[in-house]
């Protein structure tokens, strides 16, 4: 009865191979370690700014301007968490100068119910008109509120925050 003989390779052969086999895994592990880390540094991009527009939502009308900012020096270098971060800013900054507008009249009313401001002042009189583009600005905002909102969304879908 004949024997089958154990397939063996030339120990040079052999060892090419394992060197091979050793760089491929080598290689492999590499990219998805680097892919990983691109895909972590866009997820805490996309979580930086899913934060500042929830800070900018839950501030009070007199932090919201300084919120616009935060958000504003979010930085993003995916294209999906910039679309996002622009357009809630958009939203955000219109909302914020409505804001800041609408204190700048209350103001200028409380000068002059106090007599500080005269009422016939060109300031007194560019009362009403700012009063208007502060409620135009405000509905700016609103109407750019569902894109924001659209965006935050797919950003939270799509990187599972």
């Amino acid at each position: 009865m004949t024997r089958a003989r154990p397939l063996s390779l030339p120990l040079s052969l052999s060892l090419s191979l394992s060197l091979s086999l050793s760089l491929s895994l080598s290689l492999s592990l590499s990219l998805s370690l680097s892919l990983s880390g691109c895909e972590s540094a866009t997820r805490q991009e996309a979580a930086q700014v899913v934060e500042a527009v929830d800070r900018f939502r839950k501030a009070d009308n007199p932090g919201k301007p300084a919120a616009v900012e935060a958000l504003r020096a979010v930085k993003c270098s995916a294209a999906d968490v910039c679309k996002a971060r622009d357009a809630c800013l958009a939203s955000a900054e219109a909302t914020a100068k409505s804001m800041r507008l609408k204190s700048e009249v209350e103001q200028g009313l409380s000068a002059v119910e106090k007599g500080t401001m005269p009422r016939d002042s060109a300031e007194a009189r560019a009362l009403p008109a700012k009063l208007d583009e502060a409620e135009s600005l405000l509905k700016e905002g609103f109407s750019l509120l569902p894109a924001c909102d659209d965006e935050i969304m797919a950003l939270k879908r799509r990187h599972r925050i």
